[in-house]
């Protein structure tokens, strides 16, 4: 975006989108950090490093093209076609149950907000005909409000840096201040990546390996869903 006056509206429905209060579907979700922080995998000192990884090995490899899939299908069926191949691209069940359940709950805000296309995506993954993948989700809602595929990879790369960073947050193991650094320090990873979206047809892939195993274990009285 140049930011010239006719591009105001969408500068300003991506800022309200990205806003730390917006419903996005991750707020109940740590994507394992919680488990890692009690299993003492990682601690304050190295959340930086964690937050990066999980840019650098879910984000850019998985999310972004499964979020370019979604921003390119051309109709329900195209649309159902490659949510059905990023599910087939998780490679066990808590990942994919998790990016799904965080997807309806994008689905059931944006809904509710009357965002374009929300009510008729929920409505296909509630019967079945949808799998409502979160990346996938964020691709078709952005790109139907009217943002351009760069601002849409944007927004999301950003959500994953703050999401986790609120996650750490609410856990105890980070500041506000020091989530607000952390972010801008993730900034140019992210902006390098959206500027240049995965190219047409190219599937999600990436193992985070320590993230995934910490999400995929169980964990009694635990503050997240994962």
């Amino acid at each position: 975006m140049s930011g010239g006056a006719g591009e105001l509206p969408a500068l300003l429905l991506a800022l309200r989108l990205g806003d730390s209060g917006f419903p996005g579907g991750g707020f109940a979700f740590s994507w394992g950090l919680e488990t890692a922080l009690r299993d003492g995998r990682t601690d304050r000192r190295a959340l930086g490093d964690w937050i990066g990884s999980e840019i650098d090995l879910r984000w850019v490899p998985f999310d972004a093209p499964a979020l370019a899939g979604g921003w390119r299908a051309s109709g329900a069926a195209a649309l159902a076609d490659w949510a059905a191949r990023v599910d087939e691209c998780h490679w066990a069940e808590a990942p994919r149950r998790a990016s799904h359940e965080a997807g309806m709950a994008l689905l059931t805000a944006t809904a509710a907000m009357a965002l374009p296309s929300a009510a008729a995506l929920r409505e296909a993954a509630a019967t079945g005909r949808l799998r409502a993948h979160l990346p996938v989700m964020q691709g078709a809602l952005w790109r139907a409000a009217g943002l351009d595929l760069p601002t849409a990879l944007a927004l999301s790369g950003l959500g994953a840096a703050r999401g986790l960073a609120s996650a750490a947050v609410r856990l105890g193991a980070l500041g506000a201040i020091g989530a607000q650094a952390l972010i801008a320090g993730l900034e140019p990873r992210i902006a390098r990546a959206a500027a240049g979206p995965p190219p047409e047809g190219a599937l999600p892939e990436g193992f985070p390996a320590v993230s995934d195993v910490a999400l995929l274990r169980p964990a009694p009285d635990r503050l997240f869903v994962n």
